[in-house]
């Protein structure tokens, strides 16, 4: 493959192959030196096929469920997933919560009161085991991107504004697709400390990458030191210039009883640090737009 041929799949030419940091960005709102945002993965996967459990080889039958691989899905939505908010609601943080389309059409009460509860509902496509560069055609992604949408407008009774594919793997036509159907933000790529601008021939959306420079979930021994670890290099180097903080959990992972806790220590302890802003990825978004705008 070519330098031109690469240019053209990884969408360089709708973004920055080196994103840099723009002169105005010296602060984020309030005089904050530290953006923090955390996410819950609220996803199902029918054909499981990920670290959601060790699968096992089943029958090639088409109407065979691995019924313990779901479970651990089933699990994250309905114990997992409402563990977490509460830990969020006891500090007072808004998250982002990244939602299958086919999470919000089986489990639509957990949306509702993601949102009564003041978190962002983020688009993360249809089905967890298909991801976007499965598909035969563009068409074929814009179709199940469009179901995800419908889905959780239905459930959530507002149309998501933020879009990360599954993995996230997006395919050479994500982005396009993205601008085409209103998205404010995209959380595809993990390639740059700061948000930035995606131009798609015109329609703009802010880069939101995803776990950079922060982190996923973690395993259980030593989670705490290591989430402390890594805020207080964040919070270091913020004093230089704004830095942001990003952590994402996966419900059936991450809402376990004890990450879950983890979780909730570590909110206390960076609840502890002046010059931290606590925000929702659209709120970040908003907020780069604005500035790059002016």
């Amino acid at each position: 493959m070519d330098g031109a041929e690469l240019s053209r799949l990884y969408q360089w030419n709708y973004r920055p192959q080196s994103p840099q940091r723009p002169s105005w960005f010296t602060q984020w709102p309030g005089g904050n030196r530290l953006a923090v945002t955390f996410n819950i993965m609220h996803e199902w996967e029918s054909v499981p096929r990920s670290n959601t459990i060790r699968k096992r080889t089943m029958s090639p039958l088409t109407n065979c469920l691995d019924f313990l691989a779901l479970g651990a899905r089933e699990y994250g939505a309905n114990f997992g997933f409402h563990r977490l908010l509460n830990a969020l609601d006891k500090f007072d943080v808004k998250a982002t919560v990244f939602t299958s389309g086919l999470m919000a059409e089986l489990f639509p009460d957990t949306l509702k009161e993601a949102v009564r509860r003041g978190h962002e509902i983020a688009c993360h496509h249809w089905d967890q085991s298909r991801h976007p560069f499965d598909y035969n055609n563009k068409e074929e992604e814009r179709q199940a991107i469009l179901r995800s949408i419908d889905a959780i407008e239905k459930a959530a009774g507002a149309r998501p504004l933020g879009y990360m594919s599954p993995g996230p793997r997006p395919s050479p036509f994500t982005l396009e697709l993205c601008a085409s159907l209103g998205f404010r933000w995209n959380g595809d790529y993990c390639d740059s400390d700061v948000p930035y601008m995606i131009d798609v021939d015109g329609k703009k959306l802010v880069s939101i990458g995803y776990v950079r420079p922060a982190y996923t979930d973690l395993g259980l021994t030593g989670a705490l030191q290591q989430l402390k670890d890594e805020f207080d290099a964040h919070y270091e180097e913020s004093a230089t210039h704004p830095m942001k903080f990003r952590y994402a959990m996966h419900n059936f992972t991450g809402g376990r009883p004890g990450l879950a806790k983890v979780f909730e220590r570590f909110l206390e302890y960076a609840k502890g640090h002046r010059g931290v802003w606590f925000c929702r990825c659209i709120d970040m978004a908003e907020f780069w737009a604005k500035q790059e705008k002016s």
